[in-house]
């Protein structure tokens, strides 16, 4: 089964349905454990705190973003189908359009549209890199099985060469991943706030150009430039990264690194990068809105054209600034709570079963988790392979696309 609970989106999860209990049995990790197991509650529409009926729930909701003079639809934790189906709302109400966690894939999304990079999928990691380089991403405390699945597999297209894979961790010691039987991590220990500065040593090192340093964020040189030397010699280098596991202030600067490097490297052999991130929905979101709208979110419905701002239109500036007067959050995914807002705004709240959320929104309407509760497809963090998830138990939960469309059809 595959499991929607963070951008790896893991397709060989092994679980055990029991009265409508689920069990991860196999190949887990707890994030998989806490969103499958997770009692499903018995959540109910509500207005204002008060139970009602899903229908007078819609009907309330629909006033709501009709009075509304500026609207922002986020959260954006749903499955592809929910998402096409948020896009028309928006398209509808005039709404403004963001995932709540999109300030994470603008830093990603700003180094690209600059400069360009080469990237890489986590198929072509797992059956052609011989060398990786993993840039301050924590994959003991997010990514559990990238490990497993990715740099260890017990199978894939050249097996003998992925044994023989070199690990590099560079970054904090509190996120190191430890080695293990198969899957042996050589690292470079840095405060996660230095590690740009490791990558620029590092691109030097590649480049031939002589540093006269020691050391840099105190780490000696000598390891640096053993790096270096590694990675030069190489058929395939592979750097990967998450920009949520990034210090914000250096985010920007590490990125460019590592891309630049990659875009050295590239001169005179293959090497890629792969970044790790989109979880709750949030690659099928950024896609979803690109192929809809030609942009990957922070898009505006309100004039005659589709406004595209990702400065502007961030849900955390937009709330920060109180320029909105209505919100819609949607989770079906991470159970996360809607953000606070002004008092005078608006809350419609279309979220997980599980959540206790009904007290703090003016409209609540429970949802399903697709891979759970319904069926779905949701796109992993390469951003190429789209999978599906089935449903695994019985559900009287509707789905995201239901409620969305049936606001629409009440419009």
């Amino acid at each position: 089964m595959a499991c929607p609970f963070c951008s790896l989106l893991c397709d060989d999860l092994s679980l055990s349905v029991t009265d409508n209990k689920i069990v991860v049995a196999s190949n887990d990790c707890h994030r998989a454990k806490l969103g499958f197991e997770l009692d499903p509650g018995r959540q109910y529409p509500q207005i204002e705190g008060q139970r009602v009926s899903q229908t007078a729930a819609i009907k309330a909701a629909v006033k709501l973003l009709r009075r509304g003079h500026r609207p922002l639809i986020s959260g954006l934790g749903a499955d592809i189908e929910g998402v096409r189906e948020t896009i028309r709302l928006a398209e509808l109400s005039k709404a403004i359009v963001d995932h709540g966690n999109s300030a994470d894939f603008d830093i990603g999304m700003r180094v690209m549209q600059k400069k360009g990079w080469y990237m890489t999928t986590l198929a072509e990691l797992r059956n052609r890199s011989d060398l990786v380089v993993i840039v301050g991403a924590d994959i003991v405390g997010n990514y559990e099985n990238f490990a497993r699945r990715v740099l260890a597999p017990k199978q894939n297209l050249h097996l003998q060469k992925s044994k023989r894979r070199r690990v590099f961790y560079i970054g904090d010691i509190a996120t190191a991943p430890k080695s293990t039987k198969a899957c042996v991590i050589e690292s470079i220990h840095c405060d996660s706030s230095r590690i740009a500065e490791i990558m620029a040593a590092l691109r030097a090192c590649i480049s031939g150009r002589l540093l006269q340093a020691k050391c840099v964020a105190k780490t000696r040189m000598g390891e640096v430039e053993a790096l270096g030397k590694a990675i030069k010699e190489a058929d395939y280098p592979v750097f990967v990264w998450a920009p949520a596991h990034l210090p914000s202030v250096q985010a920007d600067l590490t990125i460019q690194s590592i891309a630049r490097i990659i875009d050295d490297l590239n001169r005179t052999q293959r090497a890629a990068g792969l970044a790790l991130g989109g979880d709750n929905g949030g690659m099928s979101a950024a896609n979803v809105c690109t192929w809809l709208t030609g942009y990957p979110l922070h898009v505006s419905f309100a004039g005659k054209t589709i406004d595209y701002d990702p400065v502007q239109y961030k849900t955390s500036a937009l709330l920060e600034h109180k320029t909105i007067d209505t919100l819609v959050w949607i989770d079906s995914i991470g159970n996360t709570a809607a953000p606070a807002t002004d008092p005078g705004v608006r809350r419609i709240v279309i979220g997980r079963a599980s959540t206790e959320q009904g007290s703090i929104a003016d409209v609540f309407i429970p949802v399903g988790v697709p891979g759970i509760d319904h069926a779905g497809t949701m796109i992993r963090t390469d951003s190429v392979v789209s999978i599906h998830l089935d449903r695994v138990r019985t559900s009287r939960a509707p789905s995201v696309r239901k409620i969305i469309r049936s606001i629409v059809e009440q419009w």
